[in-house]
């Protein structure tokens, strides 16, 4: 039996229901991932269920190197093993989420293929730390570490550049929001984004339509357990990466975050009711630590 059996295809996140609202489609992503984090091979069985909806040919380089990656990972290479966020469990709900937010933007199964395989590898490698004063040090960490599964598998040139960008995409302060800004140029007659500061991986979104759409659906994918989900599922992200980072995050940081860094969904505009949500509820929660007396 196929190790996707474990998981309910027929359900979000592999499938897009009629009628159904964001709340409730938020409800079975969460219900997956609770199964996603007790299974023996979670990223193998996820990147195989994830590649069987996307309908390509499994045997595909671009597969191939996939499984060989998510593979590494289950086996604890590059899985962040002690990163209490940036971990197994967060590489599998951000393929995930790029499934289903790629089923809702309608993207072709090479399309998807290659947005999973960035998804799949966008923290390959991660070191529990954060870019600090090196712009895309871990993105480029990530995309070095992956390049060799790609290049054994006979992934083509051209396509590991486009991975590279997806990649590239996922770093929220330039990254996101150059790939959104790109995506808008095309899909709503936006300006043309400035290439000033921005890395030459990224480049390649000002001139193509469609690679800027993938990197918008990774972008939101990185993002969409921590932002367009529960309330509740929302702080419990939060609380993973304060222990990471070794620092309190209080509401004050995630309202900003919410409000200043990541705005709101584009491709995922589907879940904009649940990011509200968790704004309001941010929002609320940091008035209430600003008004509390001071500890005495």
């Amino acid at each position: 039996m196929p190790r996707t059996g474990a998981l309910d295809l027929s359900k979000p996140p592999f499938r897009v229901p009629l009628g159904q609202d964001a709340a409730a489609v938020a409800e079975d992503f969460i219900a997956c991932f609770k199964i996603v984090s007790a299974l023996p091979h979670k990223v193998s069985t996820c990147i195989e269920a994830a590649l069987e909806i996307a309908g390509l040919y499994p045997k595909d380089p671009l597969c191939v190197a996939s499984q060989r990656i998510a593979g590494d990972l289950d086996a604890g290479v590059g899985a962040g093993g002690v990163n209490p966020y940036h971990n197994a469990q967060h590489f599998c709900e951000v393929v995930l989420s790029a499934l289903y937010l790629s089923l809702l933007a309608g993207v072709t199964a090479r399309e998807k293929a290659e947005l999973l395989a960035a998804a799949l590898v966008h923290d390959f490698h991660h070191d529990g730390s954060t870019n600090a004063n090196v712009p895309f040090r871990l993105e480029r960490l990530s995309a070095e570490a992956a390049s060799p599964y790609f290049e054994a598998a006979g992934v083509p040139m051209d396509v590991q550049a486009r991975i590279r960008a997806m990649i590239f995409s996922t770093e929220v302060s330039i990254g996101a929001r150059f790939a959104r800004e790109c995506h808008l140029h095309f899909a709503a007659s936006g300006p043309r984004p400035s290439l000033s500061g921005v890395p030459a991986p990224l480049a390649l979104l000002a001139d193509d339509a469609r690679l800027a759409l993938q990197a918008v659906i990774v972008g939101e994918a990185d993002v969409l357990s921590s932002a367009g989900l529960t309330v509740q599922y929302g702080e419990l992200q939060q609380e993973k990466l304060a222990e990471e980072w070794k620092k309190p995050l209080g509401a004050d940081h995630k309202v900003r975050f919410l409000n200043q860094v990541f705005q709101d969904f584009t491709v995922g505009h589907f879940f904009s009711p649940n990011l509200r949500a968790l704004k309001s509820a941010a929002q609320e929660r940091a008035d209430r630590e600003r008004d509390a007396p001071p500890p005495r």
